[in-house]
């Protein structure tokens, strides 16, 4: 399955959320990136969404493997186990979403603690795919680059000239300057920043609830740094 596949079928449960608002939402509807959220997305789904403080661990060649996620589909269930950070609990609940509408023929299934997009380079085909819905539900391309947009006041893609790097690293810019071509760098840099241009706030890692590394890679994808 192709990555503008699966953003489609992230955008078409983005869009049932989006129609059912009032009805989940009765006294406030939240802002369009309050609704990204795993539990109410099963909910749209009529899946049973569960919040464990420790799923069963896994027996691994002689080890105890803790387990975040698990998928039933047979009792129609979604349960993530609350003993780790937050990015780590939500990226894994979009994971099993991911795995729930992209692989119906996994009936039973158990993920470790997902921490988000580019954790390894040797996960199978599905567990990628599964990431790819994830990073697209969570962090949708439009709220993404408006939330760049608002957050340093640019107009995307946002432009790292000298300017920027002393902002972004005051202490050293000259590091992103020279950083390599195609290096997370900068993106990283972006994705933690709690101030810039004399301005404080939220870093797009903490709006988004996501790992700040997941939050690189997906302002990286989406082609909005030029460097």
């Amino acid at each position: 399955m192709d990555k503008l596949e699966i953003e489609n079928i992230a955008l078409s449960l983005q869009r049932r959320i989006w129609e059912q608002r009032t009805a989940i939402w009765p006294d406030q509807v939240p802002s369009p990136l309050g609704m990204l959220d795993p539990e109410i997305a099963a909910h749209v789904l009529g899946i049973q969404y569960e919040h464990w403080e420790e799923l069963t661990p896994l027996a691994k060649q002689g080890k105890r493997v803790l387990i975040a996620g698990l998928l039933d589909r047979q009792a129609r269930k979604i349960a993530v186990s609350d003993q780790f950070p937050d990015e780590i609990v939500r990226f894994t609940g979009a994971h099993e979403i991911g795995h729930w509408l992209l692989h119906p023929g996994q009936v039973m299934h158990r993920d470790l603690p997902i921490k988000g997009l580019g954790e390894t380079l040797s996960r199978m085909p599905q567990e990628k795919e599964a990431d790819y819905f994830a990073a697209c539900f969570l962090m949708p391309r439009k709220l993404v680059k408006m939330a760049l947009e608002t957050t340093f006041l640019v107009n995307a893609p946002f432009v790292l000239d000298d300017n920027a790097a002393f902002w972004l690293c005051p202490h050293d810019p000259d590091s992103l300057l020279r950083a390599d071509v195609g290096s997370l760098d900068c993106a990283l840099s972006l994705a933690a920043a709690k101030s810039y241009g004399g301005r404080h706030f939220n870093s797009l890692a903490k709006q988004f609830r996501v790992s700040v590394k997941t939050m690189a890679i997906r302002l990286k994808e989406l082609e909005l740094i030029q460097e």
